[in-house]
């Protein structure tokens, strides 16, 4: 698949290689880059309106999450992606969530604990995915901002980065799961009950993560690695 099939262009934030990574992330977890495939800098540079500099960056970047191999000499390839793989994503994913959640419970006081009852309740009664996304990422949010940890936060965006998709593109069986799992998460936090929390959200990412997997097989995702 070539890269510069899309005009598209990046858009001008604080970090050029962050937009320029993202953008290569999307594509290999869309399919669109193919495990194996090379990437081509100089094509995505000026796809992108960019300098080659931002480009090796984010393929730095993309290396470290496993997503990029570079040989010497030869280039930068795609990384094969197989189901165990994501699973272990979402599982060291769920384990960092979990610990913010475990820290969360004894700081987030009465009126944060309210906010979180809130948002679960508009994600419950919300009508599109898109409106359910936005919810679950702000519920998430709260949790991780409220264990107060530099350290658990940075990885939580690490990780984040490259989960395979949003949750916008997961079945509607996901929806039912994850409102009776966040429900449990609350509970724990309404027992300020650490260690149910951590639990709690551990499965629940977990969860999310098998359904990424059926979700992507779906797409014919690994039969194409």
């Amino acid at each position: 698949m070539s890269a510069v099939e899309s005009s598209n262009r990046v858009p001008r934030r604080r970090n050029l290689a962050e937009d320029v990574a993202e953008h290569i992330r999307q594509e290999i977890l869309a399919g669109r880059f193919r495990p194996g495939d090379r990437i081509d800098q100089d094509a995505i540079a000026v796809q992108l309106g960019v300098s080659r500099l931002p480009v090796r960056e984010a393929l730095i970047s993309l290396g470290q999450e496993g997503l990029i191999e570079s040989i010497p000499r030869r280039g930068a390839y795609v990384q094969r992606l197989e189901r165990e793989d994501i699973a272990d994503h979402y599982q060291l994913f769920g384990q960092v969530a979990g610990l913010a959640a475990a820290r969360a419970v004894t700081r987030l006081d009465a009126a944060g604990l309210a906010q979180l009852i809130e948002l679960h309740e508009s994600m419950h009664a919300a009508a599109d995915l898109e409106t359910q996304q936005q919810l679950n990422h702000e519920f998430h949010r709260r949790i991780n901002v409220a264990a107060q940890s530099q350290r658990i936060s940075g990885m939580l965006k690490l990780l984040s980065r490259s989960l395979p998709m949003p949750y916008v593109d997961f079945p509607e069986e996901w929806l039912r799961e994850a409102d009776k799992q966040h429900q449990e998460v609350i509970d724990a936090f309404q027992r300020r009950d650490s260690a149910a929390a951590q639990r709690a959200m551990e499965q629940h990412i977990s969860a999310s993560g098998r359904h990424a997997i059926d979700v992507l097989d779906d797409m014919g995702f690994f039969a194409a690695n």
